[in-house]
């Protein structure tokens, strides 16, 4: 016989229509096309926008270039600006904001260029070279032999809302400073600076501009204070 029939136990597969050809092809082409889109798309991101988002803003804070009523003669005397040191939640590179009276959070986009006590560390030295006083200045970390050393404790640096959390916040800025004999480590002046500065409107730039107003008070008080202070607490030579 010419008519072949299947064999047993063995199933035969029809073969596709041309309209489900057509389907099956149409799939095909749409899979490859949104693979093809979505290539496109990871392209067009960098791997910094596609995992981190925009980068923050930097900012940073700037030393009063003149200091009022600072001594220029008198007995020379070296001092050496020790790193503050500060709690976890503010020695960080971002900026601090504090809700009522204990929630602390950060600005989403922006950032100091450094951590916040290295940042007063280096605010610190420019503010007394900037005095151009009879004091010579340097960070700790040079190693000079100072007469005296100066030791501080950030204890606050953020910016401050009102108990509801709106409104313009209030920069406010208290910092522990002693100073202190080399080499017999005896302290001979402490105090304690504590500064409130407004800002003018509740925006990351004003908000920035305030902090600078804060730390500007902050280093004119610190140096007129450290200057005089050890000054007439070092023996006369």
């Amino acid at each position: 016989m010419n008519d072949a029939s299947p064999m047993p136990g063995h199933a035969t597969t029809p073969a596709p229509s041309d309209d489900m050809a057509r389907m099956i092809s149409r799939r095909g082409a749409l899979r490859l096309g949104l693979l093809a889109t979505g290539g496109l798309l990871l392209a067009a991101c960098s791997p910094e926008k596609l995992f981190l988002g925009d980068p923050p803003q930097l900012y940073r804070l700037s030393a009063p270039e003149d200091i009022a009523g600072v001594p220029t003669t008198g007995r020379p005397w070296q001092l050496s600006v020790e790193r503050p040191t500060a709690s976890a939640a503010l020695d960080t590179s971002r900026v601090v904001l504090q809700r009522g009276r204990s929630e602390i959070a950060y600005f989403a986009r922006a950032n100091w260029t450094d951590r916040t006590t290295g940042m007063m560390q280096s605010l610190m030295v420019d503010a007394f070279l900037n005095a151009r006083s009879h004091v010579a200045v340097a960070p700790a970390s040079i190693g000079l032999r100072p007469d005296l050393t100066l030791q501080s404790e950030l204890l606050n640096f953020q910016a401050q809302y009102p108990n509801g959390g709106g409104g313009t916040p209030t920069i406010r800025m208290e910092v522990n400073a002693r100073l202190v004999t080399m080499p017999e480590r005896r302290i001979v002046a402490q105090r304690r600076f504590d500064i409130s500065q407004p800002a003018t409107a509740d925006s990351t730039d004003q908000v920035i501009a305030a902090f600078d107003a804060a730390s500007d008070r902050f280093l004119q008080d610190l140096v007129l204070w450290a200057i005089d202070t050890g000054t007439s607490a070092l023996p006369a030579g």
